[in-house]
């Protein structure tokens, strides 16, 4: 029998500034697809604001436009969730994310993220 992928669950819970804190979000979760194995990034709370699609990433000194989390679905295997009311509230204030996210209620988030082999909490 092949042994499935190992699946990571990145909890995501800085908020909407860009800071040297959220850079190494990104770059965790690059690294983990790197390794070839699944990511599930969970965005609690307002750290969904970190997709928004007018966020200025030079205030982590990335390059201007720099969108390292819509990378993700290009690098392997992730899928993307956050809390329906942050959804729902991005939607009504007409901000535009970068990438896909499914919304999903607390608990059921916490009871997916609960069936990864390893969970990281940044």
């Amino acid at each position: 029998a092949t042994e499935s992928p190992f699946r990571l669950a990145l909890l995501v819970r800085s908020g909407p500034g860009w800071s040297r804190e959220s850079r190494a979000e990104v770059d965790l979760a690059l690294a983990a697809l790197a390794m070839d194995g699944k990511l599930d990034v969970f965005f609690i709370g307002d750290a969904i604001l970190q997709l928004a699609e007018s966020k200025d990433s030079r205030e982590a000194e990335l390059p201007p436009g720099y969108k390292a989390w819509s990378a993700l679905p290009d690098l392997g295997e992730a899928r993307v969730f956050a809390e329906s009311s942050w959804v729902r509230r991005c939607e009504q204030l007409g901000i535009e994310l970068c990438m896909a996210v499914e919304p999903l209620g607390f608990a059921r988030m916490k009871r997916d993220w609960r069936r990864c082999d390893q969970v990281l909490v940044v």
